[in-house]
């Protein structure tokens, strides 16, 4: 039979026709798949399988399927090379018990003890799939973005050190102006240029069907194209570092369903291990995981699934700076939980915060003490008396009641008054006759030597 072109729908009669089997209640069963016995059917033109034993997972023996009647697709696992773990050479049908191998820790006596490898040191480990969490819109995929493009520049940022080397970042929600855009940001905190992002790989997929894994009708998670695709990009341009971004434009199944996100997280772990790399998946949390503060997502399998998961939050609060970060380990079987990493959005990057306030915050601060002032003016012309003391006549809660706080809070009037008193523009003098003194304030401006 003459093989389909790659845009052919392929049917079950093709499949049929090609590996030979019997039609039953829209299967074709007793296929002979690379000298293994499977069954299948296919669904928008692509072949899924089940039910084989031997040294190809369905997975795989579905992909050689696809290759074979369809060889026109673009892909590195002609033979099915689906992540076998001899990249470089054609796979040879093993012994079906070989994917149970056996231990004996005896015979670890006398050798070293390997060492854990990180791809960033106690927040991302190597061989393995790790969850960023982040509210949208809070900069998890900036961060993340930041993160790579250090590791392809062999540079620190923000106090760490990821391992240097190639990156992928595959990002569903941006076209690739805006990566445009960000990287132009980092580049210029880094103080580097594009030219210095040889190692870097982007694959924008806004706009377009990003799923890298649906179920089949056994519910059971199967590849897509567009994941046979990315494995064959990631064999040859073998990246230590790939980024997901997210898990919602990629992840095809039910997520509230164990089954189908471990079986999602198994795929994107096995490249993980046969490339040696570290993959980081963006995901939204739930709303449940919002309101708890923990960051999870759908089903608890999620967080079960990977060895590390961080949760990146604006920080909260009256008078807060808006452009405050904190990442937070939320997850850490290789390493510590509860970790925090305190991030400042500026100039279009994050940068380590130091305490100080930022362009909006300063912007923010000045009109609370401006606010401060003004009422602080028109308390004492109307001989009301404020005081720096908690009770009746503390400043912060009456000016926050005031029709003219202009929006400020107690708690930021309560700063501004630090503030001012500091800087010397507010003071505390004494008021009342000698036997009852109370403290009150005023402007230092306004201190004409009458109390």
């Amino acid at each position: 039979m003459t093989a389909p072109k790659p845009e052919t729908k392929i049917t079950n009669v093709d499949l049929q026709a090609k590996f030979g089997g019997n039609f039953e209640n829209g299967w074709v069963k007793g296929l002979t798949i690379l000298d293994q016995t499977a069954e299948g059917y296919t669904v928008d033109g692509r072949v899924f399988l089940q039910r084989t034993e031997g040294a190809y997972t369905a997975q795989e023996l579905s992909a050689f399927a696809n290759m074979s009647l369809c060889p026109g697709l673009p892909l590195h696992i002609s033979q099915a090379r689906v992540l076998n773990d001899d990249l470089s050479a054609p796979a040879h049908p093993q012994a079906a018990n070989d994917n149970l191998p056996l231990i004996n820790p005896a015979d670890w006596h006398g050798q070293p003890v390997p060492i854990r490898e990180w791809f960033l040191d106690g927040l991302i480990p190597r061989r393995q799939v790790t969850i960023l969490n982040g509210d949208g819109g809070v900069g998890k995929s900036l961060l993340a973005l930041q993160i790579a493009s250090a590791s392809a520049l062999g540079c620190e940022t923000l106090g760490l050190q990821p391992l240097a080397g190639r990156v992928m970042y595959l990002g569903a929600e941006d076209e690739a102006d805006e990566f445009h855009r960000r990287l132009a940001d980092i580049m210029h905190g880094l103080q580097r240029g594009f030219s210095d992002l040889a190692d870097f790989r982007l694959v924008p997929m806004a706009g377009r069907d990003a799923l890298l894994a649906v179920p089949d009708k056994a519910g059971v998670m199967q590849p897509t194209e567009n994941m046979l695709k990315l494995v064959a990009s990631l064999i040859e341009f073998r990246p230590g570092f790939l980024v997901l971004d997210t898990s919602a434009d990629l992840f095809g199944g039910d997520e509230i369903k164990r089954n189908h996100v471990r079986q999602f997280i198994g795929l994107l772990r096995k490249p993980a291990i046969d490339l040696d790399m570290a993959v980081l998946l963006l995901s939204h949390p739930s709303v449940a995981g919002m309101q708890t503060g923990t960051g999870s997502s759908g089903s608890t399998a999620w967080s079960n699934s990977v060895r590390s998961r961080l949760y990146l939050t604006a920080a909260t609060g009256d008078g807060v700076d808006p452009d405050s970060r904190i990442l937070t380990t939320m997850k850490a079987n290789y390493g510590k939980k509860g970790g925090e990493i305190r991030v400042r959005w500026q100039e279009g990057a994050f940068v380590l915060d130091d305490g100080k306030p930022s362009l909006i915050a300063g912007v923010l601060n000045k009109r609370a003490d401006d606010a401060f002032k003004k009422l602080l003016s028109i308390f004492n012309r109307t001989i009301q008396t404020v005081s720096d003391v908690t009770g009746t006549n503390y400043a912060p809660a009456k000016m926050a009641k005031h029709a003219d706080a202009n929006g400020v809070s107690k708690r930021q009037f309560a700063d501004a008054m630090q503030r001012l008193l500091e800087s010397g523009e507010v003071k505390i003098v004494m008021d009342g006759p000698p036997s009852r003194q109370r403290k009150k304030l005023i402007l230092a401006s306004e201190d004409y030597g009458g109390t």
